[in-house]
Formats: C-alpha cells, structure tokens, sequence
C-alpha cells in the first residue's frame, strides 16, 4: 500500500499534463444552426455539466465576470488544461494553473455562473475534475494498473 501512495506521488510529481473530456454533445439549438464547434459541455467532480463557449484567448478579457478555461487540444475530444479561473471586471485573470507545457489554444468562457459565489464553485468543481482525471488517467497508464 504503501508502495502504490509513493507510485501515485510519484506520477503527481511528473505529471506534464492534465487530460479532462469534453461532452461530444452541443447543444441541439447550436447543431441546428451549425454552431456545434462553437459550444461544448465540461464536466466538473460533481458530475455537473457546464456549457461554455468557444473563444479566441485574446478575447477572454471581453468577458468580464466568466468563467475561463484555457486549453490546448490534445487528442480526440481531450484536451490538456492549462488553468481555470475568472475574468474580473477590469478583464484581468485571477486562477490557478493546472497544467504545463503546450501552448494554449482554446479559451472556453462558462457565461451562465450568476455571481461571485456561483463562480467561485464552478472553478472549484472543474479544478478538483481536473485532478481526479489525472489521478484516474496515471493509475490506468500505470503497469500495475
């Protein structure tokens, strides 16, 4: 047991990146108006399902008092996150780094969170799905898995 704790650490430890899947499914209104590459659903620890939109990261201080995700794609509907946080109202970013390495490539803005409180929890679920994946995902990758 003791064996698998220092595994884990050690997996935490070298760990480059920070793989969470995107829900395939749009919502319908945007798959009938061929804006289904625009929207995707993110899933937190909770199992709650939060849309966001698809943004240009250049854009991310154009929406103050969202949600942000920055990632970058990795492979099929995964992508590595990079960091979650908000946009204040002044378009400055206030978060947490998850992962390293690849450069950003897409902003995901969660419009929907109606407060400080709301966002707040948010973050909070998406930041802890982001861990519990990677902890998931090592123990699968790992030989004794």
């Amino acid at each position: 047991m003791m064996q698998d704790a220092f595994t884990l650490c050690s997996y935490l430890d070298s760990m480059m990146d920070v793989m969470i899947r995107f829900d395939n499914d749009a919502p319908r209104a945007a798959k009938a108006l061929g804006l289904d590459e625009r929207y995707s659903y993110l899933r937190g620890a909770s199992g709650k399902r939060y849309l966001f939109t698809i943004v240009p990261e250049t854009a991310v201080a154009d929406y103050p008092g969202a949600v942000v995700v920055l990632a970058a794609q990795a492979r099929d509907t995964a992508r590595q996150i990079m960091w979650v946080g908000e946009v204040d109202d002044k378009g400055f970013r206030h978060g947490s780094k998850i992962g390293r390495g690849r450069r950003r490539a897409d902003a995901l803005v969660h419009l929907l969170a109606q407060d400080e409180a709301a966002r707040r929890m948010v973050i909070r679920d998406l930041h802890q799905g982001a861990q519990g994946l990677l902890v998931k995902q090592r123990r699968e990758d790992s030989p004794d898995a």
